[in-house]
């Protein structure tokens, strides 16, 4: 019942913060638009070249950018109509990604037109809401259960002790195995073979397991 009721919280939670934005007139979730104000910031920087404005096809070069592990300064070409691009981000997170706002810049174009429905905050709504949970009444007020009755083989109850590995072995299985193994010893009495809480000497054994001294 508590993992019941706590979905049933998560569902109408995110339900109703997606509503609450479209209220206040917000259309694309919040990392989606963090992720298109970070692209729209890089095409800035980029110079488009039109190849053929009918078939949607350009090329944009990066600027060089020291900071960057691939050091920008690369060519890449978009193909408006079909919706690709090289860089493959606008095939991947079906946004536009700087390249193709770049060109949206250049033209004057919305670049907002190559977002996928999926970033929209309505999809959210529809996804935590179109399979909404039902409300359970008491369990006395149940139908009685005519069907079949589902009983556990007692052949696959596990037995008692440490369940048996099946785990494939490997070199480091080896490895371990050839090293000196390590005694436990008992930080009371000092010998090996039990620990501080089964030594003899807490149950006043001492004589039998405890070292002697002769003074």
């Amino acid at each position: 019942m508590t993992t019941f009721f706590k979905s049933v919280e998560y569902f109408t939670d995110k339900a109703s913060k997606a509503a609450s934005k479209m209220e206040a007139g917000q259309i694309y979730s919040n990392f989606a638009i963090d992720k298109y104000e970070h692209w729209r910031e890089k095409a800035r920087r980029h110079r488009v070249t039109v190849f053929d404005r009918v078939m949607g096809i350009y090329s944009v070069q990066t600027p060089v950018n020291p900071t960057s592990p691939y050091k920008g300064n690369h060519m890449h070409v978009v193909r408006l109509n079909e919706r690709t691009c090289t860089c493959t981000k606008l095939q991947q997170w079906k946004m536009p990604c700087s390249h193709v706002i770049a060109i949206c810049t250049y033209h004057n174009l919305d670049p907002l037109q190559y977002f996928s429905d999926y970033w929209k905050l309505q999809s959210n709504v529809d996804m935590y809401t179109t399979l909404a949970f039902q409300p359970v009444h008491d369990e006395r007020y149940w139908p009685e259960y005519c069907g079949d009755k589902v009983v556990p083989d007692k052949d696959r109850l596990r037995g008692k002790g440490r369940p048996r590995v099946n785990r494939i072995r490997n070199e480091m299985d080896e490895f371990l195995e050839s090293q000196p193994s390590q005694k436990q010893s008992c930080k009371m009495c000092g010998n090996e073979g039990h620990n501080r809480r089964t030594c003899p000497m807490t149950r006043g054994d001492a004589s039998s397991s405890a070292p002697t001294t002769n003074v």
